[in-house]
């Protein structure tokens, strides 16, 4: 084909890709050429009323959309006419060439600019009549011919007056009243009218002859774009231009000139008429026949295009894509280096444009695009020829894109110029109005043409263009696309919220819940996620509900936030036992045995708790504390069992004590009282906001971070739907118990050695990865595909905690973030078109396995993954040092039994390793080293490598499964070490 910057299609050999139409419109053009049927002389009857027995209509129809080089196509059609070139097309059809008919072109007519007295009969007469003169300038003989084409074209003129737009009214006027007018000339006038075909015909006939060719070729094209130009071509062509020796091509669109037929179809029908009909329906529908008339009309619509444009004579001009699968395409031009076949030339455009690499979504995209209008899709080609190799700045294909898909997006309620702000930020917001007041989000939040319809497929590939655009300038944006709309789409997908309908209560609509998080406004990730968390937490905004509903979500799971209020609650969560001294109460002086007990009893003790919180226990006796309360008298509950998240943060050192806040929100019900709420989302938010700041020009980056960590880390208060309406507050009883170790602490970190820690690594994590300049932009469907398969893994992790096995804050953050990394994974390998180990499928809810075998692929296996951009976005996230406050080290942190592949140490290990890599093996292995300090002195801090045990520690609120037996080995162990003790020690349990 042509280059490619020219936008018109063409055959990498002879500069025309409609070859196929071409030669069928050949085919029609030379068929059944003649010239009209002599008038046989008789003595018995005039010549002028005999039927025209030749009389047919051989019109050709080139149809096809708007902008699918209809106009281009004629072009070339007349010029291969002009320069005989069309006989060398035909000669498979016509045989020798010496018989191919001898075409004449009349060129092209548009009547859309025709001025409105114009006739096209007129129109068509000066064209023929230029061709005569033509040909008598330049040649002199046959002067006999010239003189009877001349004479022929003024018998024609007199029955001009038929024509509209052309004289008087035949029989208007006074001179009709005058006799002698009406025999002389009068009736001389109507015959000329009423035989103005017949005279039409021979002028048709003498001037062909003259000429010297066989037939005029004459192109109409526009016909259907304009009614009231339209219908008189099509009348005229219906009535005079019936003649195998002018060649009549039509282009347009089928639909539209069906649409032009059928509305003059009804403006016959007279209104009076079908008014009537429609109330005689109304009060006899079995005598009205209003029905029937549309059956009339669809009859009449037909037969009528059947009559001007046989179906034989209709040519169809195809889509690229029909060409490109069936004799193929190459591409040159632009910044090509000579040509490129279309495929390898899409396949680079759909990285390029759209972020796409998947066999699967090539294939659709390329679809997509090769059935656009030939003219839009050659644009865009265009405009992606220009941009390869053009290095860095904004995207002609993108500008491009967004001027073919202007109409497609306006007409769907969006603002085109919201899509072009400068400011990254903006975008989002934008397609999160368009989407909820359209009411598109299950269509096109993804960004993705896989619907039937070609207006909003064309729209969610500039959208996603437009999004992939943002992505490589903003990589933290691809978080808050996660956060802020697949997160949105997902709820809709399952139900958990919906559009607003006569059915649906008012609080519970999406609209409502859009409001209410404020989704809409240019704000970070990390609120709009403690937004969601505060709608859920009355069960989706459910109208009226004042109290919170505590449980685990994956907008955060519910958590006590200082002094422990609940605290049968939390001993049954957590021990499986009752707080108070009951037959199945949670005796606690076992555990202050454990400072001057026997080995073998603390081996006893701590082997009947679960993994989860043996690990805790196991520091406080190796760092010798009582678990007194303040008075001594007996054993204490908080602090040394459980812990509230922000009490719990007080008395951390280092980063962790920063770390363990920055998830958690608070969230403030109807009734006004607050509760905690512990998310993942708030990490990925935060996440979000620290690569804004390394893909900026700040040259003070460590304070914007500091700043930013301070910001997360202090909990804010979120008020769900109800308690924004200002409700009445609710008061817990304050209560000092002697069993309470709850004391405010605050134990500052070494200012030379901690302060910044947490920012620092930042920093050098952004650096190493060079987030500055590197473009890690993803398709948004790729990126809603992980959202989606984090949606299902965080769904299934959830159902499948257990009470006092696996259902602790901690397991459920390392799980939860295992989840998110194991999907980012294997999606992005997916996307990178890199097959991922077939085990590596399966989610990871239970145990990591099937991550650590994608772990190994990835860092492991086949370096081909690794120079792709999926590879780059996924190290990127995988190596962010905020992970390691809270996944597990070792296998026996989380279990009794070593698992397959030993995941817990095998993924930590890939990780510390990342880490490594930028920090230095000393840094890695203890910024997240934290204390753990207690307010008596003389228990002394304990050191802990990451929140995960000490999270264990902190109640999951709002569960509801509950096992009885759960706490029956510890209950046992306590027994039996309580009737080991000497009979005055056998005191009652501490109640």
């Amino acid at each position: 084909m042509n280059a490619i910057d020219n936008p018109s299609m063409a055959s990498s050999l002879e500069g025309f890709i409609q070859i196929e139409a071409r030669e069928q419109v050949f085919r029609c053009l030379i068929k059944d050429i003649s010239k009209p049927s002599r008038t046989k002389t008789s003595t018995e009857r005039p010549s002028e009323l005999d039927v025209l027995n030749d009389r047919r209509h051989d019109a050709l129809l080139v149809t096809a959309r708007r902008g699918e080089g209809k106009t281009t196509f004629l072009t070339q059609i007349l010029s291969a006419i002009v320069d005989q070139s069309y006989k060398t097309y035909v000669e498979s059809v016509a045989t020798p060439k010496s018989t191919v008919p001898e075409l004449y072109s009349l060129g092209i007519i548009d009547p859309t600019l025709i001025e409105s007295k114009q006739n096209i009969i007129v129109v068509i007469i000066e064209k023929i009549r230029k061709a005569v003169l033509h040909r008598r300038r330049n040649f002199v003989d046959a002067n006999d011919e010239y003189r009877q084409v001349e004479g022929a074209l003024r018998k024609l003129a007199q029955g001009l007056y038929l024509l509209d737009g052309i004289g008087e009214q035949l029989y208007a006027g006074k001179d009709w009243v005058d006799p002698d007018f009406v025999l002389d000339e009068g009736l001389e006038n109507a015959a000329a009218a009423h035989d103005f075909e017949l005279r039409f015909r021979q002028f048709i006939s003498n001037a062909v002859s003259y000429v010297g060719c066989d037939a005029f070729v004459l192109a109409i094209d526009d016909v259907d774009t304009w009614f009231e130009r339209g219908w008189p071509v099509l009348e005229a062509l219906r009535k005079y231009l019936a003649t195998s020796q002018l060649r009549i091509i039509l282009s347009g669109d089928l639909d539209l000139y069906t649409l032009l037929v059928r509305r003059q179809q009804w403006e016959q029908m007279n209104p009076t008429f079908l008014r009537a009909e429609e109330m005689r329906s109304k009060i006899d529908g079995d005598a009205a026949i209003i029905s029937k008339i549309s059956r009339m009309v669809d009859s009449l619509q037909d037969q009528y295009l059947v009559k001007i444009a046989r179906p034989e004579n209709r040519i169809e001009l195809r889509n690229l894509e029909y060409h490109a699968d069936g004799v193929g395409l190459a591409f040159r031009g632009g910044n090509i280096k000579g040509s490129i076949s279309e495929r390898y030339f899409l396949t680079d455009v759909m990285s390029d444009v759209f972020g796409i690499n998947a066999p699967k979504d090539v294939t659709l995209y390329r679809q997509q695009i090769l059935r656009l209008p030939t003219r839009s899709a050659l644009q865009l080609l265009s405009g992606a020829s220009r941009d390869q190799g053009a290095g860095e700045g904004r995207s002609i294909a993108l500008d491009t894109l967004r001027h073919i898909s202007w109409t497609a997006v306006t007409s769907l309620g969006l603002e085109v110029s919201d899509t072009r702000n400068p400011n990254p930020n903006a975008l989002i917001p934008s397609l999160t109005h368009w989407l909820t007041k359209s009411r598109l989000w299950l269509q096109l939040a993804r960004c993705y043409p896989d619907g039937a319809e070609a207006e909003k497929n064309l729209a969610a590939m500039y959208m996603g263009a437009a999004l992939l655009d943002v992505f490589k300038r903003s990589p933290g944006k691809m978080i808050d696309y996660w956060i802020k709309i697949s997160l949105v789409r997902e709820k809709l997908d399952r139900g958990d919220i919906h559009y607003r309908g006569s059915e649906a209560q008012a609080t519970g609509d999406l609209e409502s819940f859009i409001s209410h998080v404020n989704a809409t406004a240019l704000e970070s990730s990390v609120q709009f996620a403690s937004r969601v968390a505060s709608w859920e937490a009355t069960e989706r905004g459910r109208e009226g509900t004042k109290q919170l509903v505590r449980g685990i979500r994956l907008s955060g799971a519910s958590v006590p936030l200082a002094r422990i209020r609940e605290t049968g609650a939390a001993a049954r969560e957590l021990y499986g036992l009752e707080y108070d001294g009951s037959k199945n109460g949670f005796d606690r002086e076992a555990f202050r045995a454990l400072a001057t007990g026997s080995s073998d009893d603390v081996d006893r003790l701590l082997s009947s708790l679960p993994p989860a919180l043996r690990g805790f226990h196991k520091k406080l006796r190796s760092g010798n504390w009582q678990y007194g309360s303040r008075r001594g008298t007996e054993a204490a509950f908080q602090v040394y069992f459980a812990n509230g998240i922000e009490d719990l943060a007080q008395r951390l050192s280092g980063s962790a004590s920063r770390a363990a806040m920055l998830p958690l929100s608070r969230i403030v019900s109807g009734q006004q009282a607050e509760s905690g709420n512990y998310s993942i989302l708030r990490l990925l938010g935060l996440m979000a906001d620290v690569l804004e700041i390394g893909r900026a020009s700040n040259k003070n980056q460590l304070q914007a971070l500091n700043e930013l960590v301070n910001q997360c880390s202090q909990a804010r208060s979120y008020p769900t739907p109800i308690a924004l309406d200002g409700a009445n507050s609710e008061s817990y009883l304050e209560f000092d118990s002697d069993q309470d170790d709850f004391e405010e602490v605050d134990h500052l970190d070494d200012p030379t050695k901690e302060a910044y820690q947490l920012e620092r690594s930042l920093l050098e994590w952004m650096s190493s990865n060079d987030v500055r300049s590197v473009d890690f932009g993803l398709a948004p469907v790729t990126l809603a595909r992980v959202w989606t398969r984090f949606t299902y893994t965080f769904s299934n992790i959830r159902d499948d905690l257990k009470h006092r096995d696996s259902r602790y804050l901690g397991i459920y953050m390392h799980r939860a973030i295992i989840g998110f990394l194991h999907a980012l994974g294997y999606e992005l390998m997916r996307s990178a078109n890199i097959r991922a180990p077939a085990k590596a499928a399966s989610n990871p809810v239970r145990s990591g396995e099937v991550f650590v075998q994608l772990l190994r692929e990835i860092y492991q296996g086949s370096p081909e993954f690794r120079d792709t951009k999926e590879f780059r976005f996924f190290d990127l996230i995988f190596s962010c040092p905020l992970w390691g406050f809270f996944v597990a080290r070792e296998e026996y942190d989380e279990v009794d039994k070593l698992r397959r592949l030993e995941p817990n140490d095998s993924i930590f290990q890939f990780y510390i390793d990342r880490l490594s890599a930028y920090l230095g093996e000393d840094t890695a292995g203890s910024m997240f080293a934290t204390r753990f300090n207690s307010s008596k002195p003389d228990e002394p801090p304990i050191a802990f490598d990451g929140l995960f045990f000490l999270l264990n520690t902190v109640q999951m609120q709002g569960t509801s499964e509950f096992d009885r037996t759960a706490g029956r080995a510890l209950r046992q162990t306590t027994e039996a070490w309580r009737k080991r003790q000497p009979p005055a020690a056998r005191a009652t349990p501490s109640s």
